[in-house]
């Protein structure tokens, strides 16, 4: 939310933050693909216009989905941003629209995405910017269904395509083959997502 977003800058933090398409295709700032957990509203994002997300309130709060645009305006160059990009919708139309914003915006920042199309549009048409892979050992995982895109992900397959600049990894998978061997190829390997110290310090020796 913009006053979490708001908060965070107060305090000098970096923020990260997943963007999407609404079903007019307006950039929009949120993490689940479904509306449930946030908003207690059935359905997905992009299965709603800008205006009618807008009338949902987030986590029974006063604040709203807000847009890219709002976020970066917000932001002001202040903190460096991680922008992460959902792809549930296999499209890169949210590449265009976001770049088209960030290519004015003045503040440090980064690009990131589980999708490797997200990394190929980039490598294609914005070389210049930095590319992260997302990714971690779904294999393990019993929320995901094993199938060759994910085996091929978790094992940092596509990475001679997409050529990323870092390689997110999730921090309990670590010891990932695939990820030791490119951190050792010199890729810069970072560690998500962190909740306590304990975490830390396991991480700290394999990233």
């Amino acid at each position: 939310s913009l006053p979490a977003f708001a908060l965070a800058i107060e305090h000098g933090y970096g923020i990260e933050l997943d963007v999407q398409l609404s079903k007019d295709g307006v950039p929009v700032v949120f993490h689940d693909a479904s509306l449930k957990r946030m908003c207690g509203v059935d359905g997905n994002v992009w299965e709603y216009t800008l205006a009618e997300l807008q009338q949902m309130k987030l986590a029974h709060s006063d604040a709203v989905i807000p847009t890219f645009a709002e976020v970066l305006a917000l932001a002001d160059g202040r903190v460096p941003l991680i922008v992460e990009y959902k792809l549930d919708v296999v499209q890169t139309t949210v590449c265009e629209r976001s770049d088209a914003l960030l290519r004015s915006y003045r503040g440090p920042y980064c690009i990131e995405s589980f999708h490797p199309r997200a990394l190929r549009w980039y490598r294609r048409h914005r070389p210049d910017v930095m590319r992260g892979q997302l990714s971690m050992a779904f294999y393990k995982d019993p929320a995901h269904k094993t199938s060759p895109s994910k085996l091929a992900l978790a094992f940092l397959l596509t990475n001679i395509v997409t050529r990323p600049d870092f390689i997110a990894y999730h921090h309990r998978d670590a010891s990932n083959l695939s990820r030791r061997l490119c951190r050792k190829l010199g890729a810069l390997s970072v560690a998500w997502t962190i909740k306590s110290t304990e975490e830390y310090l396991r991480a700290n020796d394999q990233f």
